[in-house]
C-alpha cells in the first residue's frame, strides 16, 4: 500500500479552465457548500451518507487519501455548482497512462441544463491534452441513468458492468464501468465544437 505521505494533496492542482466552466481546487471556504450539495437527497442517492461535519468533509476532500486525485469545485459564472475530480487508480512512477473521474453537481437549478456534460468534456481535454493520459474511467451506478447519458454523450462508451462494485445504504450495487481512449477524443471534441457552435449560432 502507498505511504500516504508521499501522495500529493488534492487540492495542489493548477486551476482547469473550460469554455464556460472553470475548476479551481477546493478550499477550506468551500466546505460548508460541500457538506450541503453532499446532503442533497439526489446526491446522496448515489454518493451515499455525506460526511458528519467539516472536520470530516475536510478529511475527504482536503486531505491526501491512499492513491493520487485532485479535487475541484466546478464553477459557472464565478458561482460553484458542484465538486469534479480526477485520479490514477494505479499508485507508482507510471500511473499517468490512466485517470478516473468523479463528479456531482449540487446545485439543483444547474442540474439537467448540460453542466454536468460540460464538466466531463473540460475534464477530458485537461486530461487528454494536457496530462497526456491514454484512458479515462468512470463508473456510475447502473441506476443512475442521468448520469450515464451525460457521460455517453460525452464520448464515454460502455466496458461492461461490475458487479457489486459499490456499498451503498445497506447494499451492493452495480456500477457500469465506462471509458474513453486517447484516440476517441478528437471526435469526441468535435462533436462538442459543433454543439457549442450550434448554439451560438
Amino acid at each position: 500500500m502507498s505511504d500516504a505521505h508521499t501522495i500529493p494533496s488534492p487540492v495542489d492542482h493548477e486551476p482547469i479552465e473550460g469554455p464556460r466552466l472553470r475548476f479551481r481546487p477546493i478550499e477550506e471556504r468551500d466546505l460548508p457548500d460541500m457538506l450541503r450539495w453532499l446532503a442533497d437527497p439526489e446526491v446522496v442517492r448515489y454518493y451515499g451518507d455525506p460526511p458528519a461535519d467539516i472536520d470530516a468533509a475536510r478529511r475527504d476532500y482536503m486531505e491526501p487519501d491512499v492513491d493520487p486525485c485532485w479535487r475541484f469545485v466546478i464553477e459557472l459564472d464565478g458561482r460553484g455548482i458542484g465538486e469534479i475530480q480526477y485520479g490514477h487508480p494505479y499508485p507508482g512512477p507510471d500511473y499517468s497512462w490512466t485517470a478516473g473521474i468523479d463528479i456531482l453537481i449540487g446545485e439543483p437549478d444547474a442540474r439537467d441544463r448540460g453542466a454536468g456534460t460540460e464538466a466531463i468534456r473540460t475534464m477530458l481535454q485537461h486530461l487528454f491534452e494536457v496530462k497526456g493520459v491514454h484512458r479515462a474511467t468512470i463508473d456510475p451506478e447502473v441506476a443512475n441513468q442521468r448520469a450515464i447519458r451525460c457521460y455517453e454523450n460525452a464520448g464515454f462508451r460502455l466496458d461492461g458492468v461490475l458487479r457489486h462494485h459499490a456499498f451503498e445504504h445497506g447494499e451492493y450495487v452495480d456500477t457500469h464501468f465506462m471509458t474513453i481512449l486517447e484516440d476517441e477524443w478528437p471526435a469526441a471534441k468535435a462533436r462538442w465544437e459543433s454543439e457549442r457552435g450550434a448554439s451560438e449560432a
